[in-house]
């Protein structure tokens, strides 16, 4: 790492102070003198850098500044210091950036969910717009005063079409093996995976593949990136399809992830459905092509980023048994939209026919009855036996909606884009796993616990820590070994987890030798 420089004057600007320092640049809190405002300056760290990575800093003020975009942070200004070091002016986000905050927490689910539809979204606009982050990690994701987040350093960003450029440095812990290895070329695909680590990552505290007391250098991870699947978070309340999702979207495979940052946010947010939480929007921008008359724009068939458009998730629908939403059926001729694009209603929300317009529309599509066609009727005066049967029919009527109301429906809704837990076999869901029965044995000053339970199942895994302690280790095997106490009893707690999820709030075994 260079050596750092003093902050650089800069004219119209009052420096503050160091807000911190990366790889090759450092980053300073300014005053703005006109507009009046607090803002964040990056500074090249050296004036002797390669033309090449003072083109790739020149690029990133370029990348930002086109990405107008609620979760991307601002670009305000670029230029060169009076000793010739670039600089970019950016929004100051004062809040603790994701990776601060992750050491001292552990998120919520919603506010996960919420994060990763927020910055996928801006991801899906950096790809519409031709580009690639690259670098997605919690350190890169700040905070501003609202608390919203704003994804930031596209410092190795680059064009899609210019992806393999290989003479980047990248984050191990959070990026997937076709870049760590050089196996394939950066992609679409490559940032959703460093999205679901980054994910992983504030619901656990850690990165998806390092090892807590491990071997945890940036070779031994990148061995564990590669040879092995992405691990469960753990977590007892983290639900089974958030857990899929993380692990499809870090398959080892590409081809394995969604096919996007759109479709990865997309079951994001059937996931928010699924649990009745607050619906997050999904904010991406239009694409258009640029115009070749116009000498300031780079091609004809380049894209730039226009007006943002939110694209609300479907209305909330009627809760059912079992925490699940009820399906709303497709159109059967409505044909499956292109890729890329967003499926709208087939009729808007807030549609231009007013209600009485509405009403006569549909009186009118039922054919009144003629003369003739009521000469042709029986006697239609009431008998008692028509008078009881439109009681019973109406009493049913009442019957259904009550218990439709009630969120208790006559058969199971046919299936939509939701993403859930399949159904349980017979027996898996109903029955708990047993009584844990845990032995314990001593050896050469080290205690090994081992246990076994009814009614386990193949995909069961473990919790387990030692007593006292809050923070649980996961395990797959039946058995722990930890050194035994210099004083007092050596004591662990375990606890099995399923897979779906199901019975996540049982209680730990406890074990002493």
């Amino acid at each position: 790492m260079s050596k750092a420089l003093p902050p650089p004057d800069i004219p119209g600007l009052t420096y503050l102070e160091k807000l911190g320092a990366g790889g090759y640049a450092d980053v300073y809190l300014y005053q703005q003198q006109m507009p009046s405002r607090r803002v964040a300056v990056k500074v090249l760290r050296e004036t002797g850098l390669s033309a090449s990575a003072v083109a790739r800093f020149t690029a990133e003020a370029n990348a930002m500044a086109r990405l107008e975009h609620p979760h991307i942070v601002p670009v305000y200004a670029a230029g060169a210091t009076p000793d010739g070091r670039p600089y970019i002016v950016m929004m100051y986000y004062p809040k603790a950036s994701l990776a601060e905050r992750a050491r001292a927490e552990r998120f919520a689910v919603d506010e996960v969910l919420r994060i990763g539809i927020q910055i996928g979204s801006a991801v899906e606009t950096a790809h519409r717009s031709g580009l690639l982050h690259r670098d997605i990690k919690p350190a890169n994701v700040l905070t501003n005063q609202y608390g919203t987040p704003g994804l930031t350093d596209f410092g190795i960003a680059a064009q899609v079409a210019e992806s393999d450029d290989d003479d980047t440095g990248v984050s191990v812990p959070w990026s997937p093996p076709e870049v760590l290895y050089a196996t394939a070329p950066a992609s679409v695909r490559s940032d959703v995976f460093s999205l679901a680590a980054t994910l992983w990552h504030l619901l656990v505290g850690r990165s998806p593949f390092e090892i807590p007391g491990g071997d945890n250098s940036p070779f031994a991870l990148m061995r564990r990136i590669r040879d092995n699947p992405a691990p469960s978070t753990g977590r007892a309340n983290v639900p089974a399809p958030l857990e899929r999702l993380l692990r499809s979207a870090m398959a080892r495979d590409p081809a394995m992830r969604p096919a996007s940052a759109l479709d990865f946010v997309r079951s994001l947010q059937a996931i928010e459905q699924d649990l009745r939480y607050q619906r997050t929007p999904v904010v991406i921008a239009d694409e258009t092509s640029v115009g070749a008359a116009d000498p300031d724009r780079p091609s004809a068939d380049a894209t730039r980023v226009q007006a943002a458009q939110v694209v609300q998730a479907q209305r909330d629908l009627p809760a059912v048994p079992g925490g699940r939403t009820a399906a709303r059926p497709r159109e059967a001729a409505s044909p499956e939209p292109a890729a890329g694009t967003v499926r709208r209603s087939a009729v808007p929300e807030s549609s231009s026919v007013a209600p009485a317009e509405a009403t006569r529309q549909r009186a009118a599509a039922v054919e009144p009855l003629g003369a003739d066609d009521v000469d042709d009727l029986p006697d239609l005066k009431p008998r008692w036996w028509v008078v009881a049967g439109a009681v019973a029919v109406l009493v049913g009527i009442i019957g259904v909606g009550v218990t439709l109301a009630s969120g208790q429906p006559s058969a199971e809704p046919q299936a939509a884009d939701v993403v859930s837990a399949p159904v349980p076999q017979v027996g898996d869901a109903v029955l708990p796993p047993g009584p844990l029965e845990i032995t314990a044995s001593e050896t050469s000053g080290r205690a090994t616990f081992t246990w076994e339970y009814t009614r386990a199942l193949d995909d069961d895994s473990f919790q387990w820590r030692k007593q006292g302690d809050k923070q649980s280790i996961p395990t797959t095997v039946k058995k722990v070994e930890i050194p035994v106490a210099s004083s007092g009893p050596t004591c662990i707690e375990v606890r099995v987890v399923r897979a779906n999820g199901t019975f996540a709030d049982q209680s730990f075994k406890e074990k002493c030798l």
